[in-house]
């Protein structure tokens, strides 16, 4: 089995734990959305991790740069399950951390991030278009 296959049941539960119904809906929703943008820009398991927990600080309520505060959560997080390499978890970390510094270019891994963010922000524009 997979490593994203073993932890994904446990990210989904932690997104059940967000308190306010919304923003569990709002958590689920745009993880999901840039979960399946990243599938389509890449087949690293890492980044899929990285997809599903990019912005986990904000709908937890951990105040300080979303960024960074889910980029740490996601790193201590996936430690606990010892199936990563230091390297893959500093690449979960790094990518989560630039992931919202759009006006600089980072490495590959973190422009798919990004990408994939900008494109499921894209998607969900166009839903609530609908939706009014």
């Amino acid at each position: 089995m997979k490593r994203f296959e073993i932890i994904q049941p446990d990210i989904l539960k932690l997104y059940g734990s967000v308190s306010h119904p919304i923003n569990r809906y709002l958590c689920i929703s745009h993880h999901k959305h840039v979960l399946e943008a990243m599938m389509k820009l890449s087949d690293n398991e890492c980044l899929y991790l990285a997809a599903m927990l990019h912005d986990i600080s904000t709908y937890l309520g951990i105040r300080g740069t979303h960024a960074h505060k889910s980029a740490q959560y996601a790193k201590d997080f996936l430690e606990k399950y010892q199936l990563f390499s230091n390297e893959e978890l500093q690449l979960i970390y790094d990518v989560i951390y630039y992931h919202s510094d759009k006006d600089k270019v980072h490495f590959h891994e973190a422009e798919l991030l990004k990408q994939a963010d900008k494109d499921a922000h894209h998607l969900e524009d166009i839903l609530n278009m609908y939706d009014n």
